[in-house]
Order: structure tokens, then C-alpha cells, then sequence
């Protein structure tokens, strides 16, 4: 009796490769693959933007030798690694302060920052010779001029007085009328006109300016009460003698060498930087 022998296909080979191909093209392998690539850019970026804090050997050095600097004795292994956990949180709490924008956003912080670029860009300024100084003084007579002074009485009430033309006819009579007490006293020998604003207001100088000498005038407001004023002498304006103003001049003449240097520096700052105006 023949035997049948049961017909076998060989077994169908397929290729590793294919199946790759097939998640290789599926959109959302593509997807997950180009967000891996752009985390890992990331990373990379933050890397650069936010280096790692790091105690090099450097700076290690460098604090070690302000301390025996200081102290007069070799640094202890605790006086290192106190050096070292100051310098970490003071790095990490600078970070921090950066990461908050304070440079951006707490005035304190801009204004010392802005103080301390000042002074990197234009450095001690030299120190004038004579010539200099007095062609400084020369060229800005208009800053050395003493302003306009006034001597002056005053008789001081803190409320305007019902029956103030009566008080003002005695007072012009040469009669002592009664007054209180006010903190800067009675009379003003030779106030600037920047002394008596200071005091009295900008209208109580006005006031001044046109009062006849001599007589009392009054009461006029100010934002301390009122007063009856009498002005016995007016100093008009008149330049500053150079000798006598030397050191004033000296510190502007610095000023402004420094704001000379600046405002070079700012010219390139303004190409450097996106500056809308």
C-alpha cells in the first residue's frame, strides 16, 4: 500500500529590516522621534545658558588666601568647607535672584548694577591740572553763580488771624503784636532763594521777590501756617569767585569726563543692542 507523503511549503523568510521600516514610518514614531530631538536641544541649550554651579580649585584658592589674609592663620578643613558652602549658596541665591529677574525688576538691584558698568566703562578719571580746572569754570559760568538771597523777619501763626489788617497796620505802626513759637525762629539773615523754598514754598518766595523793604507785608500762606514777613535786604545774583569754588569745580570736572566716556560707550551699545526710540 503507497504511502502519501504530506506536501510541506518551506518556511516563508521575512526580512528583520521590514518591520523597522513599517514603525519608522508611522507618524507617530516621527512625532515621538522629533520630540525627543528637540528635548534633547534643549537640554543642550539650557546647558549653555545656565552652567553648572561649580567650587573650582580656583576659587578655592582664591578665598582661602583672602581668609589667612584676613585672619592671620593658616585655613582650617572647616574653614574650607565653610568657604565652600558659603560660595554655593551665595552662587545658587544669585541664580535664583536672576531667574526672578530682580536685575530687571527691583530697582535697588538695577541701580547698583548700573552703578558698578558705570564705573567698569569709564574708570577713575584723571586727575585735572589747574588749566583744566579753570577752563571747566569758563566754559559753565552759568553753574557757578550763587543764587539770589533775602534777609527777612517773620511773625509766625499757625491759623490765618480774623483780624490779620489790624495785626499788619500795628505791626507797620512799631507795635509787638503776639506770635507762637516756630522751629527755624525769627529772622533769616541772607536765605537763598533754594533755603526759604525749602521752607516756606515756591509762592512764599514769589511773594518775597516783590515785597517792598522795610515794611511788614502779609500774612502770607505757607504749608507750615501763615506769616507776617518783613524783608530788610535782597542780594541779587552774582558769580562764584574760582578760588572759592575750586572743589566743586574739580568734582564736576570729573563728572563729567566719566559722562564723556559713557555716552562714547552707549553709541555702541545702542548698535549692540535692539534699541527702539
Amino acid at each position: 500500500m503507497a504511502t502519501c507523503k504530506a506536501a510541506t511549503s518551506p518556511r516563508q523568510w521575512r526580512n528583520p529590516m521590514s518591520g523597522i521600516g513599517r514603525v519608522a514610518r508611522d507618524p507617530l514614531f516621527v512625532f515621538l522621534l522629533a520630540g525627543v530631538a528637540l528635548f534633547g536641544s534643549y537640554q543642550v541649550v539650557q546647558h549653555f545658558e545656565k552652567p553648572p554651579v561649580i567650587f573650582t580649585a580656583e576659587i578655592e584658592q582664591a578665598q582661602v588666601a583672602d581668609l589667612e589674609t584676613l585672619t592671620g592663620r593658616k585655613a582650617t578643613a572647616q574653614d574650607r568647607a565653610r568657604l565652600k558652602a558659603e560660595y554655593l549658596a551665595e552662587e545658587l541665591l544669585f541664580r535664583e535672584a536672576i531667574d526672578r529677574n530682580m536685575h530687571l525688576t527691583d530697582g535697588e538691584t538695577r541701580k547698583r548694577l548700573v552703578d558698578k558698568v558705570r564705573y567698569l566703562i569709564a574708570g577713575a578719571p584723571p586727575e585735572p591740572n589747574e588749566e583744566q580746572l579753570v577752563d571747566h569754570y569758563s566754559n559753565h559760568l552759568n553753574l557757578y553763580r550763587a543764587e539770589p538771597r533775602t534777609s527777612f523777619t517773620q511773625i509766625f501763626r499757625q491759623q490765618k488771624p480774623a483780624d490779620a489788617d489790624v495785626l499788619l497796620a500795628q505791626l507797620n505802626a512799631g507795635e509787638t503784636i503776639g506770635s507762637e513759637d516756630f522751629w527755624l525762629g525769627r529772622d533769616f539773615p541772607r536765605y537763598g532763594d533754594s533755603m526759604v523754598r525749602g521752607i516756606f514754598g515756591q509762592p512764599f518766595v514769589d511773594t518775597l521777590k516783590t515785597a517792598p523793604e522795610g515794611r511788614w507785608i502779609g500774612p502770607i500762606a505757607s504749608p507750615r501756617g501763615w506769616h507776617f514777613v518783613k524783608k530788610s535786604e535782597s542780594i541779587a545774583s552774582a558769580m562764584i569767585p574760582f578760588p572759592a569754588i575750586r572743589d566743586q569745580v574739580r568734582q564736576d570736572y570729573m563728572i563729567a569726563h566719566s559722562n564723556a566716556a559713557i555716552q562714547h560707550a552707549l553709541a555702541g551699545l545702542k548698535e549692540k543692542l535692539d534699541v527702539e526710540e
